[in-house]
């Protein structure tokens, strides 16, 4: 058995590789059932030269991480005149990084803003990411800054600024899915924040209008103010 070759060793979700045995001679009564698996599947294995060269796909297992593998291949099958290999052969190390990162949660530290008030967003992965910006992060109402983590890409954090002057009661924060993790494997799906209410317009005194503005001895006058919404703790 000459060689055992894959054409990828650092396998990621989505990939396969081309495994390719080659022996010195050509060989008779090979197929699948000589060959070792790792932490995947192949194709049934097919020869383009009569036998001294075999190839098939191999599709690693979802959802793992395991940095030492190897495909064997033993010695049941022979040669045209029936002679079976002295040794197998092996393949060298592979390894398999198939578990895409999953965004854990989305979390606003306040979830009713007023005028003034910021709040802080927090971003959790499953594991660590890299090439995680702003530019993942989409926004209702408001403004980010630039997000950063201090535990080697898990967590993130921003601070929310909502925008000034609107009321809606229903907002949400998305992350999507252009990150990966340290293995370059990207999220299966997005994730959201619960939602937020946003309340930054302040009241205005619309009118204040006295009924008679020219008093007499024994007259009054009804004031009447009015605001452009409804407030509380006006008083004297």
């Amino acid at each position: 058995v000459s060689s055992v070759v894959m054409s990828d060793s650092a396998l990621l979700a989505g990939e396969t590789s081309t495994l390719t045995i080659t022996f010195s001679e050509a060989v008779v009564g090979f197929d699948n059932s000589d060959i070792t698996l790792e932490n995947g599947t192949l194709t049934a294995v097919s020869s383009a030269d009569s036998g001294v060269t075999w190839t098939g796909t191999f599709t690693p297992t979802d959802d793992i991480e395991d940095a030492t593998n190897v495909i064997s291949v033993g010695t049941t099958l022979t040669d045209l005149a029936g002679n079976a290999p002295l040794a197998g052969n092996s393949t060298i190390n592979y390894t398999i990084d198939t578990r895409e990162p999953v965004v854990s949660s989305v979390v606003m530290s306040d979830s009713a803003l007023k005028v003034g008030e910021t709040s802080t967003l927090t971003i959790t992965f499953s594991e660590a990411v890299t090439t995680f910006d702003n530019s993942d992060i989409t926004l209702e109402n408001g403004t980010l800054t630039a997000v950063s983590t201090a535990d080697g890409g898990v967590t993130w954090t921003g601070i929310f600024t909502p925008t000034d002057n609107i009321e809606d009661t229903t907002n949400v924060i998305t992350i999507g899915t252009t990150l990966t993790d340290l293995a370059s494997n990207a999220p299966l799906a997005e994730n959201v924040s619960a939602n937020y209410d946003i309340a930054t317009i302040e009241p205005l005194d619309t009118s204040v209008v006295m009924s008679d503005s020219a008093l007499t001895v024994g007259e009054t006058s009804t004031l009447t103010i009015t605001f452009s919404e409804a407030i509380n703790n006006f008083d004297n």
